[in-house]
């Protein structure tokens, strides 16, 4: 039975690269597999296990494997940017819930307080780290890694026969930017509640300067405006959440979607 799944003769394990480096290219963007906190050897690691196990499932979808050095290249080029693909809807939308955190965060005048996070490697509002757990804690209980590996699957199913120019197809960069434009408009959209009660705020803190010179009010400010940005954070937390959870389910429709534009 052992046999049936893997072959005997080691030459015969060459076509498991193509596995590997797809695998790789999915770990560089997926969430949770590219965090900064695990070493990279333990990704490697991790990628050659789910190879094995992969292997026999994915291996009457793969082609020959090339036997000169162009092909190889070529071949290696190919695997890791459809890999990349896997994960990039993901990661879009990570980095969408990202961005309206640190909208959120300027809004609530977070914005002079920055912390160094380790895994954007660029200072940030204390907000962003916050909903980076809340993301990844959604992503684990929504089965969504399972998702991503069954993704993987598919997709050797999805790609088959595709060719090495389909960088070039109009329908996969019109794919491309629509995802990323999609990263904007849901960051406004995420936003937007906390946007609207900072205007509010400092449109009614204006008028009581206005009103009264002689106090500073403008002092008052940004203590009331983190107040009210944490009592709205709380009242919309479940719809929030229920928007997070509609953002990371969707990402892989479109990444079906990109795989079969290819």
């Amino acid at each position: 039975m052992l046999s049936q799944l893997y072959p005997a003769a080691w030459n015969q394990y060459l076509d498991i690269s193509v596995v590997i480096l797809r695998l790789l290219g999915l770990f560089l963007l997926a969430p949770a597999f590219n965090h900064r906190s695990i070493p990279v050897v333990i990704k490697i690691a991790l990628a050659f296990a789910l190879s094995l196990a992969l292997y026999p499932v994915v291996r009457p979808l793969l082609g020959a494997f090339p036997s000169d050095l162009f092909g190889i290249l070529a071949l290696a080029i190919r695997e890791t940017v459809i890999g990349l693909f896997l994960g990039l809807s993901a990661h879009l939308a990570v980095e969408a819930i990202h961005t309206a955190a640190q909208f959120i965060g300027f809004q609530m005048g977070f914005g002079v307080g920055g912390l160094m996070d380790p895994q954007m490697q660029s200072s940030v509002t204390v907000l962003v780290p916050l909903y980076g757990w809340v993301v990844l804690m959604l992503f684990f209980a929504l089965n969504l890694h399972h998702e991503l590996i069954y993704l993987f699957v598919q997709s050797f199913r999805m790609t088959k026969g595709i060719e090495d120019s389909f960088l070039q197809n109009g329908a996969v960069m019109k794919h491309l930017v629509s995802m990323f434009g999609d990263l904007f408009v849901t960051a406004v959209r995420m936003a937007a509640p906390f946007t609207l009660l900072a205007l509010a705020c400092n449109v009614a803190v204006g008028l009581l300067n206005r009103m009264m010179p002689q106090m500073n009010v403008m002092l008052f400010s940004f203590p009331i405006t983190i107040l009210l940005g944490l009592l709205t954070f709380y009242l919309v937390a479940p719809e929030l959440l229920d928007f997070i959870e509609v953002m990371l389910s969707g990402a892989s429709e479109k990444t079906v979607a990109l795989l079969r534009a290819l």
